[in-house]
């Protein structure tokens, strides 16, 4: 019979040709010729047994292993012996988040104190199993229609950003290489947002704050979106005006209707009642006039902006509106909203005719200069440069009489396939809100 030596080598030998289920086999019929305490005193023995268990699908089983041994995991614990239970605990949680409905308290709790442990042990290999336990949860509770952003931030909670992976991920798509954030800009990101949505703005400003000095690349437009939390976060704890001088600096560099929507919120705040009509009309008029439930909130600030301008026709209208797209989603009504439309004693309108005559209304704002062609006669060119062609679209450059002009055409053009080098095209040249000139291509000519 094999004396201990020649057990735990044979363990290992078994381990190490990936032959993990004889190694559990042979461990269960040898362990009867050596104690308990032999077992558990041998670190490489017991790390083996994990690793065996968890790439035979039995993670499940770790525990009641190293409780049958008396094997306590806490600050003593060796860092081999450790980090082999960390990614069995890996492979638990990957089997717990896999269902919907998983207890996210118990979970929080039996992983805790192991990754506290793990931790401390201070080695790139004991980080990766930090880094993934914190990426598989995280990708889970971020693909989830209602976050639970309480979870989120508790979660959050248990890893140290600056331990968490640096790398930053990549992958080919359509031939384009693509980078991901890394581990570390994605808790700053989670937590900055978990830390907003909760209300917790104090918070909210000094992580957003910390995310921008201690991130030397950003993802995703991070940079801004943790400068955007800082201005809101400024409004919440009532710095007002340095709010709105950061989200319009935001705005320069993002033009987005809900920055807009949220420079108009703040000075319908301040009393600047002409600016934030401008502000809403401009976040109303952007990104087109379909989805309209994305922009409830903006409906509403107009509807209120209007009664205080005495156009109480219109805001009532405004008011209307709101309730359609509210009733439509299945969503309550807020008091509010209902004081309002209580004072409301006109006959009733359609909803599509309602929509129909405030979107009418909303595009008599529009500025022309946004579209605005540069002379009334089109022109003929030829495309002489393809720069991208992928899932969104197409762009590059055509040329005509010997001037180059940018074009842009997005996926849904009917003719986009017909847009390639030398294609022969009718175009116009438009405008843009920075003062830059683009050609709008208008037809193929055959």
């Amino acid at each position: 019979m094999d004396d201990f030596h020649q057990f735990v080598n044979k363990v290992q030998e078994y381990k190490k040709s990936n032959q993990f289920q004889k190694a559990l086999d042979y461990f269960k019929n040898e362990k009867v010729n050596f104690s308990s305490e032999q077992i558990a005193s041998n670190r490489f023995l017991i790390s083996n047994i994990i690793a065996s268990l968890r790439k035979t699908n039995k993670s499940n089983f770790v525990n009641s292993f190293i409780e049958t041994y008396k094997i306590v995991i806490n600050e003593n614990t060796d860092e081999i012996l450790l980090n082999a239970y960390g990614w069995a605990l890996y492979d638990i949680c990957k089997s717990e988040v896999s269902n919907n409905n998983y207890n996210k308290e118990k979970l929080l709790q039996r992983i805790q104190y192991p990754i506290q442990l793990i931790s401390l042990k201070n080695s790139d290999f004991s980080y990766s199993i930090i880094s993934n336990i914190f990426r598989l949860v995280l990708k889970v509770e971020k693909h989830k229609l209602n976050q639970d952003w309480n979870f989120i931030n508790n979660f959050c909670n248990l890893f140290n950003p600056e331990i968490l992976n640096l790398e930053c991920g990549t992958s080919e798509i359509r031939g384009k290489t693509t980078e991901f954030a890394s581990d570390k800009e994605n808790w700053y990101a989670t937590k900055s947002k978990a830390l907003f949505e909760l209300n917790y703005f104090q918070e909210c400003y000094e992580i957003s704050k910390l995310a921008i000095s201690n991130i030397d690349s950003f993802h995703y437009n991070n940079d801004l979106w943790f400068a955007r939390r800082i201005a809101l976060s400024k409004k919440a704890l009532g710095n007002i005006n340095e709010a709105i001088e950061d989200l319009e600096v935001i705005y320069i560099k993002r033009k987005e209707w809900f920055i807009k929507k949220e420079l108009a919120d703040l000075y319908f705040e301040t009393g600047d009642i002409k600016k934030a009509f401008e502000y809403a009309i401009d976040a109303i008029c952007k990104n087109g006039f379909s989805k309209l439930e994305f922009k409830i909130g903006l409906i509403l600030l107009l509807a209120k902006i209007l009664k205080i301008q005495n156009e109480l026709d219109l805001s009532i209208k405004h008011f209307l509106l709101v309730k359609t797209i509210r009733d439509e989603n299945g969503w309550k009504l807020p008091q509010e909203l209902l004081d309002e439309l209580n004072k409301v004693h006109d006959e009733p309108i359609s909803n599509e005719l309602l929509k129909k005559e405030l979107t009418k209304y909303w595009k008599s704002f529009e500025p022309k200069s946004n579209n605005s062609i540069k002379n009334n006669n089109l022109q003929n060119g030829q495309i002489k440069t393809i720069l991208n062609d992928n899932e969104k679209g197409k762009n590059g450059f055509l040329t005509s009489n010997k001037v180059d002009y940018y074009f842009l055409l997005p996926k849904h053009i009917k003719f986009l396939d017909k847009i390639n080098i030398n294609t022969k095209v009718k175009f116009n040249i438009i405008k843009l809100e920075d003062g830059k000139e683009r050609a709008k291509i208008l037809e193929v000519l055959e």
